[in-house]
């Protein structure tokens, strides 16, 4: 017992860090000084003082960083394999040629609904979100852009779809880890969040097919299509061959090959394709690899779609993720998570009061975690003997932790989730918030069957 007084900090000690730490990054968010990562930075530092000043041994909460940061390598590593590859597919043609298909096939009008229900469909079967978005959704992105689309709505309508299908599908890391931390069977749990993610994703097609039609109505203005075709044709070998990388990645995802593994290749396919077929020599392959695609036109949004990719695009994101994560393995280290997350227990007198607590939990532990793995396990091992308590099955608690802790990170500018959405579809998170349903309805409906009592299985119906 001594030593957990020695190694944690007490409430008001806990209220004091998160309040500094929030002012650190708001304040450099407000100076528009690198965005969080300067005051995340920071958070560090001021987590460093407090240990000194209160005697904390400095080196075990220290710990707790690297411990969170193991974690999260693979989304950082997945960053820059999509940073690579996105620069390999505009040399190599494999962008362009879908921007032109896309350009002469799809409905500007359709355009939002279709982007939703393809990356739904692509990552239900993948299996992963990032994989979805890396892939369709940086395509859609750039046909979205040059159909003068509001690129907030495309990518929203891209990350409500990815989202969507690595919710949904059994082949999704979180939504196995999600039925583990809280005991339920995966079928169970798949079934469970089927309530509270098909009607938001309903509304999701309406919204999206409202917004299309209103952004290319009255004075919708696409640009001339056919210069932007004719230039791309004109620059680049536009044929199925260069289709290539796209079809190796999609199969290699459908094979179950991890994310990391599968973009690599598919930028080493897009590297190939680049020299054979557009004439790129390896050396220029390697600098686009890193530096990214430059393209010589002087049409703006081509240049805008165009000059993009490279390793060194990630580096500012992989920094966040790095920060962010470290700082919420060294609050979790110093006890502040814990002290936060009893708040939101302590009224908890009915079942809608529990989905409740355990959805606000589950948006605490997202914040300060950062990371999707960390919220379910903090927030299933505070939640559980209460859900057990109220005899409520497992599989409640689970969805739960995936309406909460899976969804909340696009909504959170500096989580692993925000970070990879903004870095690989090319826009801010201010962009794109406003125009993820999906996000914000699923935890709604969540609640309000928990109030209702629709859906709320509890143990003793088993008999």
């Amino acid at each position: 017992m001594e030593e957990k007084k020695r190694n944690t900090l007490n409430g008001w000690q806990s209220a004091l860090l998160l309040v500094l730490i929030i002012a650190s990054v708001a304040l450099c968010v407000g100076l528009k000084v690198g965005g969080p990562m300067i005051g995340l930075f920071l958070s560090w530092l001021i987590i460093y003082g407090f240990c000194v000043v209160f005697k904390i041994d400095y080196k075990q909460v220290n710990q707790g960083a690297f411990d969170a940061l193991k974690v999260v390598l693979p989304t950082m590593a997945i960053l820059m394999a999509i940073g690579v590859m996105i620069g390999a597919w505009m040399q190599s043609g494999t962008i362009p040629t879908i921007i032109v298909y896309g350009l002469k096939a799809i409905n500007p009008t359709y355009l939002l609904t279709f982007t939703l229900l393809f990356t739904a469909l692509l990552s239900m079967v993948t299996g992963t979100s990032y994989g979805s978005a890396g892939s369709a959704g940086v395509a859609m992105m750039a046909i979205g852009n040059a159909m003068g689309l509001n690129p907030g709505m495309v990518a929203g309508a891209v990350i409500c779809g990815a989202m969507f299908g690595d919710k949904l599908s059994p082949l999704s890391d979180t939504t196995n880890l999600a039925p583990a931390v809280a005991g339920a069977k995966l079928g169970d749990h798949v079934k469970s969040m089927l309530w509270t993610t098909v009607p938001p994703m309903v509304i999701s097609i309406v919204i999206f097919t409202v917004l299309g039609f209103r952004q290319t109505s009255g004075g919708y203005n696409p640009g001339d299509l056919n210069v932007y075709i004719d230039y791309l044709e004109g620059s680049f070998h536009i044929g199925l061959v260069t289709l290539l990388p796209a079809v190796i990645l999609i199969a290699l995802l459908l094979l179950r090959v991890g994310a990391f593994e599968a973009l690599g290749i598919g930028a080493v396919a897009g590297g190939v394709v680049a020299m054979v077929f557009q004439g790129s020599s390896l050396q220029s392959v390697f600098s686009v690899a890193y530096n990214g695609f430059t393209s010589d036109t002087e049409i703006a949004v081509l240049k805008a779609i165009l000059n993009r990719g490279g390793m060194s695009s990630m580096l500012q994101y992989v920094a966040i993720i790095t920060f962010a994560v470290g700082m919420g393995g060294m609050l979790e280290k110093l006890g502040v998570l814990d002290k936060v997350l009893s708040l939101f227990t302590k009224r908890i007198h009915s079942d809608g009061s529990l989905i409740l607590a355990t959805m606000l939990v589950g948006y605490v532990t997202s914040i300060v975690s950062s990371s999707s793995p960390m919220s379910h396990v903090l927030t299933g091992r505070l939640m559980q003997p209460l859900f057990k308590e109220r005899h409520i099955e497992p599989r409640i608690l689970s969805r739960c932790l995936e309406d909460s802790g899976t969804l909340a990170g696009p909504m959170i500018p500096w989580h692993g989730y925000g970070i990879y959405m903004a870095g690989t579809l090319g826009v801010a998170w201010s962009q794109y918030i406003m125009f993820v349903p999906l996000l914000w309805l699923t935890p709604v409906f969540s609640i309000f069957y928990g109030y209702t009592g629709i859906s709320i299985l509890h143990t003793k119906d088993k008999n």
